[in-house]
């Protein structure tokens, strides 16, 4: 298996609660675009590195071949808000080359 959905995520973690985003940018391919944000990989880098975002629990799984891997994670907006993300990030190469994600304020 090449990358799983909690290794997107916790690259992810590390790069928005840190700053610190080698990580992150060791599995995404040159060409990487995250499609429902309009960013492609540098943008991407940035945002992640700068973000007020926080992943505040636990990546569940929903599915991973090598191909795709999906799954959810909860997430605090800038606003302070709990969301629910759901994703579906492309391998090709070992490298994650296209990510589409959902978010919606989760129900309280």
């Amino acid at each position: 298996m090449s990358i799983t959905w909690k290794d997107f995520i916790d690259a992810f973690r590390v790069g928005s609660d840190t700053g610190n985003i080698q990580q992150f940018a060791d599995i995404l391919s040159d060409d990487f675009e995250w499609v429902t944000s309009d960013m492609n990989r540098d943008a991407t880098l940035s945002w992640t590195a700068n973000t007020s975002f926080r992943i505040n629990g636990d990546a569940e799984t929903l599915y991973e071949n090598t191909d795709v891997i999906a799954g959810t994670h909860p997430v605090l907006d800038d606003d302070g808000k709990q969301n629910l993300v759901m994703g579906v990030a492309k391998i090709r190469d070992g490298k994650i080359y296209r990510y589409d994600h959902m978010r919606k304020l989760a129900d309280n």
